[in-house]
């Protein structure tokens, strides 16, 4: 069977499944606002005497943090509640946001850089670790095991169109600045929606090492890993690139809502590159556009939508691609692992966008970058998954 879409259960839309998919859409909906109100707060304090290259790395440090609590993913859940777990990371991750808000509007110089990067960095590695729980574990939990490839499918979809609605928010909603109180109340929310959700009892496992790549990476997912950075790394470019335009996010999210859609009924019984390799060209037609048009209105509308378009068909593809390679019980780190790469690579399109700043010279290193991809998923990333799939 050449085509790897699943139907759609209605009995997956069941009361938890649907609170643990807003959840995941406002955790990442929140880290996305953080981003952007922070890089909104250092361009209003012009920088507070720190380089490019230091805000640069503020902003995009949290793609590191993601991974540093993952090895001890497993251990925590074996070891303590699992809703709990999740619910400290949250918490967690609104303590490293105040502690962030207050270094942005009162420090200065190098205590600001050190306050800032280490606050995102220890911000990144509990919203990695509350992710890797969501995405590995809850959403699998409260799933049939027939309909886990679906639900995992879906709840990655509702955290995809974050990426769009969080920098949106910040320019439209009363968040430009980071210290506005509205973040704190959405952490508010996704506490008290996983407080409501109904998990079932899982016996604790008493041999699971401390340190371990359970829930966390998936060693043969490195091929795949490597073929996604660079079309994330351009969707993290083109994101950090437009942080005060709202045309840009509302025509994002358009092009993931045609993705999503044109991969229910479009592409259900495609070939398995077509979604790559049709992504992959929507999105060098929309940096082609960028380089030889940008300024037109018409290319600020539909560059966007086809951007969306291009890395919703790829994301969720790849996803797919990560399921299918997992080996008996790696199913949450697949999950896991695809969330890693597709975070790593926003988080290096933030830096590189945010260090260059040169529009025009960014849009160039993204053609190049997703040309790449191309290539290297029709000559060998593609060849190498048919040999080595398990499912």
């Amino acid at each position: 069977m050449d085509t790897q879409n699943t139907p759609i259960h209605i009995r997956l839309w069941h009361r938890d499944f649907w609170l643990l998919a807003i959840v995941n859409l406002l955790m990442s909906t929140i880290v996305y606002m953080q981003l952007s109100a922070l890089g909104n707060a250092m361009t209003f304090y012009d920088g507070d005497g720190l380089r490019t290259i230091e805000q640069a790395l503020i902003i995009s440090i949290y793609g590191l943090g993601i991974f540093i609590l993952g090895p001890y993913c497993h251990y925590l859940l074996q070891r303590y509640q699992r809703k709990r777990v999740c619910q400290l990371s949250v918490a967690a991750m609104a303590l490293m946001s105040i502690v962030v808000s207050l270094a942005a509007s009162k420090m200065h110089g190098y205590p600001l850089f050190v306050t800032c990067l280490l606050g995102m960095f220890w911000y990144g590695a509990f919203f990695g670790l509350a992710q890797m729980i969501i995405s590995s574990t809850l959403v699998i939990d409260i799933t049939e095991s027939a309909q886990r490839t679906e639900a995992n499918y879906t709840s990655a979809w509702f955290r995809r169109f974050a990426i769009a609605i969080g920098p949106l928010l910040t320019i439209v909603a009363p968040v430009s600045r980071i210290e506005e109180p509205v973040i704190l109340w959405l952490y508010m929310a996704i506490l008290l929606l996983i407080s409501i959700i109904r998990i079932p009892f899982k016996s604790p496992d008493d041999n699971g090492h401390v340190f371990c790549f359970d829930r966390f990476i998936m060693p043969q997912g490195i091929h795949l890993t490597l073929n996604l950075l660079p079309v994330t790394v351009v969707l993290g470019m083109s994101v950090a690139m437009a942080f005060h335009n709202e045309i840009f996010f509302i025509q994002l999210a358009l092009g993931l809502a045609l993705a999503l859609l044109a991969e229910i009924f479009v592409f259900v019984n495609a070939d398995l590159q077509s979604e790559f390799i049709s992504g992959g060209i929507l999105i060098t037609g929309a940096l082609l556009l960028y380089i030889f048009r940008s300024g037109m209105p018409v290319v600020e509308h539909l560059a966007p939508v086809l951007i969306g378009i291009g890395t919703g068909l790829i994301g969720g593809r790849m996803q797919l691609f990560f399921n299918k390679l997992a080996h008996h019980c790696q199913r949450g780190t697949a999950q896991s692992s695809f969330f890693l790469s597709w975070e790593l690579g926003i988080a290096i399109g933030f830096f590189l966008a945010l260090w260059l700043v040169d529009f025009h010279l960014l849009d160039c290193i993204g053609l190049v970058l997703i040309v790449f991809a191309l290539l290297l998923y029709h000559f060998y990333t593609h060849p190498w998954y048919l040999k080595h799939k398990n499912r």
